[in-house]
């Protein structure tokens, strides 16, 4: 099982591909208020005008001090969050892929698996206590639902058979249905507990330390997937910046680097991951084909 930042981790190692990112490190904790920061080792590319990164949070240099190692600093920059951070934390000198950047592309993936082009989703089970004479009922607790996959009925503690006629009806008054959220019967039902499953989206993952298993719901066999689509991400907007006229960014011999190289690793990327979404959707309707029928 991993955390959104382990897997972030994984991400970041391709990426980089071995490039060592310049480090340093507190000589104290601070607060999510404090503007001055004083830092362990010599100052090195952190200067004025550069921005570093401590967890997910980045700071902006307004004036550094070499002698005492000082620095006077913005914090939250980037649209970031100001956190308190302990002695020791590693500040990374102007991060090629920022964490937060790096987590947003998470969640897009995340919330990108469950739509109808892609077809992935998790798997959601609830009973229901029925009556067995109201033509709909609340799907209790249901907060996002794709589609039913099926309703069965206990019918003796060893058979639980199949109801056809039912459906799913959504955006009901809350006041009438809780949820909202509906179970229409088309036909005769006995009372008793109904066993529920229906199709959800995955979940995003709220910070770093967010569980990819039991918070995203997304299985350990798909997080190549999403590591495979913050990498497409994240390298997307490198193509763009390699664009701009203002200014010159590192320079490659064109037997290194040439035109097109990135946007070919892009393709292969995309590639890849269209191949591995459309393997888990086989593998979902493999595992849960659709009995409902209307």
């Amino acid at each position: 099982m991993s955390t959104a930042g382990a897997l972030l981790d994984r991400v970041e190692r391709q990426l980089l591909s071995g490039v060592v990112e310049e480090r340093n490190q507190l000589a104290s904790g601070v607060d999510s208020s404090a503007t001055q920061f004083v830092m362990k080792y010599e100052l090195g590319g952190l200067r004025a005008g550069t921005v570093f990164e401590i967890d997910s949070e980045l700071i902006y240099i307004w004036t550094a001090t070499t002698g005492t190692k000082t620095l006077v600093v913005q914090r939250g920059y980037g649209g970031t969050t100001a956190a308190s951070h302990s002695a020791d934390a590693i500040a990374i000198s102007n991060p090629r892929f920022p964490r937060q950047q790096m987590l947003d592309a998470l969640n897009q993936d995340i919330d990108d698996l469950s739509s109808p082009m892609n077809g992935l989703f998790r798997v959601v089970t609830q009973n229901v206590t029925y009556n067995g004479s109201d033509r709909q009922v609340n799907l209790t607790g249901a907060t996002s639902v794709i589609d039913l996959i099926d309703v069965r009925v206990r019918y003796l503690s060893d058979d639980y058979p199949f109801i056809r006629g039912v459906r799913l009806q959504r955006d009901l008054p809350t006041s009438d249905f809780a949820s909202g959220f509906a179970l229409v019967f088309d036909e005769d039902c006995v009372a008793g507990t109904l066993r529920v499953r229906y199709k959800s989206p995955f979940v995003r993952a709220s910070a770093l330390s967010s569980n990819i298993q039991s918070v995203c719901f997304v299985p350990e066999s798909m997080e190549d997937i999403l590591e495979m689509g913050v990498m497409m991400r994240m390298m997307a907007s490198r193509e763009f910046r390699r664009n701009f006229t203002e200014a010159q960014g590192d320079t490659r011999r064109a037997d290194e680097d040439p035109a097109g190289a990135l946007r070919a690793s892009l393709t292969t990327i995309l590639r890849m991951r269209r191949d591995r979404i459309i393997a888990e959707k086989a593998k979902l309707a493999r595992q849960y084909p659709l009995t409902i029928r209307v």
